[in-house]
């Protein structure tokens, strides 16, 4: 990532909004909305982007159909795992599903590996978080994958980035 002076940032382990005050070699110096300094590593840091206001939905209004959400960045490879998307039948039992899902995400990491790619977007959806709870559990099991928070929906968050360092993974 390349940073400049002035942009704005969020850290992966902290709540708020910083800018960019400086650039180290490793670090940067950011400033929160309340004018505190902080210094983090690079890493720490993920660029802020805004979200518009016509991907949001009340919560009384009532989808009449599953609208598939669709990752930020178009250029990454994405997977969603909503089971009408995946196209499982109705009918089926929570643990099936998430059993189905899970599968699912672990097809579509090997075949991201396989293609060399290190980065694609997963769709879990911002419900309870039971789906998200198990692909990160996955996750921190496996050296060479991180998982970090992707599009926000109400507040919550509806998917996640996955990095693979494709030197040191292997495949599920």
């Amino acid at each position: 990532m390349t940073w400049q002076k002035g942009q704005e940032v969020s850290l992966l382990k902290e709540t708020g909004v910083f800018v960019i005050i400086s650039i180290e070699k490793d670090y940067l110096l950011l400033e929160d909305e309340f004018g505190f300094e902080l210094r983090v590593l690079h890493a720490e840091a993920v660029l802020r982007r805004p979200i518009p206001l016509r991907d949001f939905q009340s919560k009384d209004e009532k989808p009449t159909k599953p609208t598939p959400q669709l990752p930020k960045d178009k250029s990454l490879p994405s997977i969603d795992l909503h089971a009408e998307m995946l196209g499982l039948p109705q009918g089926m039992q929570a643990h099936s599903i998430l059993l189905a899902q899970l599968r699912a995400f672990k097809n579509f990491c090997n075949e991201q590996y396989r293609h060399q790619q290190n980065k694609f977007e997963v769709v879990h959806g911002a419900g309870e978080g039971v789906l998200k709870g198990e692909i990160r559990q996955l996750v921190l099991a496996k050296k060479g994958i991180q998982m970090h928070d992707g599009t926000w929906s109400n507040g919550r968050v509806g998917a996640s980035r996955i990095e693979i360092t494709l030197h040191q993974f292997e495949p599920f």
